[in-house]
């Protein structure tokens, strides 16, 4: 087994072996999966098969079995479920968090002017955001394939921690406090608000209205809010720090996206959500940065449920199914020069297929809930959409520059795990001008209004 950046490995296997393929890992079998269709056939229109997870030991020792993507396929699953379609259930029900959205990307402007030299810690914004990061971060770790005995020999976790090759319990105990705390602490923020009878207007909030609700149901809904907050915000800070490297890089890319945003928006407003339509050099470059560093390249794996057979494939019960997304994303016969960031790739009459459409939200019943608020008119996420097209109006990013004066230009890859973002590099930030300041200043006003 590849030791980091599996997805790799694992599509030049597919070009090897077939698209799909299968390896034993100390008996158990990794259906890996190189082809979209098969992923769509297999996970989608048989999804009730592999709805399922798989049994992650240091999930369990952790906490995080309690999240909703890596749950088990059980009432608890469905209750989460169910309490996200409460809320985010239909595209008209996420026009009420509009004005936040588009009040807190502002506001990540104003943050980066404020520390231009760390404008990655101004993407993060806060303790309680920083606090998700860093669990965000064990949870990538403690999911990696292969990365821990003890998911091979369960039997580990029985063995006292001073005990050899249990280094494990150690990493485990580490990430029990971060994964409380990412759900515990906006949880308790939420209720404090509520309590003051200050007006909220959060996911959590919505449900916490319900004054009948059992100490099971609050503890259904405490983590299906984490996990929906949890990856909600890794995606946009991940997508967000992504966009201001591609702008380092392709230079052009930004000078073309700035352009469209002047010409449509102007320069005595920021942009907003109703201007999505009429900007769709913006809205290609949402999709690019999802294709070119995708956020989950392996897709988190399904376990298939009773022994079935697949196109004539025995897959037998217990089976973990992999889906190479990143693949699905840089198979050079499908997106040309797959490494290159190009948004105009998806502009045109023969515009090439919309990540969306290649499993970047999932597949069958555990495709992410969130897909109403992932979708707007069939396009990227509002979120990502939002602070992206204000980063465009409002930033300048150029590369930063050693002792010599040489541009320091970042390199075009990720970290590893089932969760990725870009590696750290440097850059210089800057306002597009001194008119944007002001601004700025009068949006946040009238931001504060609405919040």
């Amino acid at each position: 087994m590849p030791k980091t950046h599996s997805w790799r490995t694992f599509a030049q296997w597919g070009k090897k072996w077939g698209p799909i393929m299968s390896v034993k890992v100390l008996g158990t079998p990794f259906i890996i999966i190189s082809n979209p269709d098969i992923a769509d056939e297999m996970l989608g229109k048989t999804g009730s098969l592999y709805a399922d997870r798989p049994t992650v030991q240091m999930a369990l020792l952790t906490g995080w079995d309690r999240a909703l993507s890596g749950a088990r396929y059980n009432a608890r699953f469905r209750e989460y479920r169910k309490l996200i379609g409460k809320v985010i259930g239909t595209k008209g029900s996420m026009a009420k968090f509009y004005p936040v959205e588009d009040f807190q990307a502002n506001m990540l402007l104003k943050r980066i002017f404020q520390n231009p030299e760390d404008p990655a810690a101004a993407i993060r914004k806060s303790c309680i955001l920083l606090t998700a990061e860093f669990a965000m971060e064990q949870f990538s770790d403690i999911h990696r394939t292969g990365a821990y005995l003890v998911e091979f020999f369960p039997i580990l976790k029985y063995i006292p921690a001073w005990f050899p090759f249990t280094e494990f319990k150690r990493k485990a105990a580490e990430c029990i406090g971060p994964c409380n705390e990412m759900a515990d602490v906006p949880f308790a923020y939420v209720e404090e608000q509520l309590g003051k009878g200050e007006e909220n207007n959060s996911f959590a909030a919505d449900l916490l209205k319900d004054k009948g609700i059992s100490s099971e149901k609050l503890t259904d809904l405490k983590w299906s809010a984490a996990s929906f907050y949890a990856a909600g915000s890794d995606t946009t800070v991940s997508v967000v720090y992504s966009y201001l490297m591609a702008a380092i890089l392709y230079p052009r890319v930004q000078r073309m996206a700035q352009a469209e945003v002047d010409s449509v928006v102007g320069k005595d407003r920021l942009p907003s959500f109703q201007d999505r339509d009429s900007l769709p050099y913006i809205e290609a470059l949402v999709k690019e940065l999802y294709r070119w560093l995708p956020i989950v390249p392996l897709a988190v794996p399904h376990r298939a449920m009773k022994d079935n057979v697949f196109q004539g494939y025995y897959i037998p019960k217990d089976s973990l199914v992999f889906v190479n997304v990143w693949h699905f994303l840089h198979d050079p016969a499908v997106y040309k020069d797959p490494s290159s960031f190009n948004p105009e790739r998806f502009l045109g009459p023969d515009a090439e297929p919309d990540p969306i459409d290649r499993g970047l939200f999932g597949y069958g019943r555990r495709v992410c809930p969130g897909a109403h608020l992932a979708r707007y008119q069939n396009s990227a996420d509002v979120s990502v959409w939002i602070n992206i097209v204000k980063a465009v109006a409002g930033i300048e990013v150029s590369p930063a520059v050693d002792e010599k004066g040489q541009a320091k230009m970042p390199v075009p890859e990720t970290t590893d795990g089932i969760i990725v973002r870009p590696i750290p590099f440097e850059c210089l930030v800057k306002p597009r001008s001194e008119h944007l300041l002001h601004v700025l200043e009068e949006a946040l006003k009238d931001g504060e209004n609405v919040n």
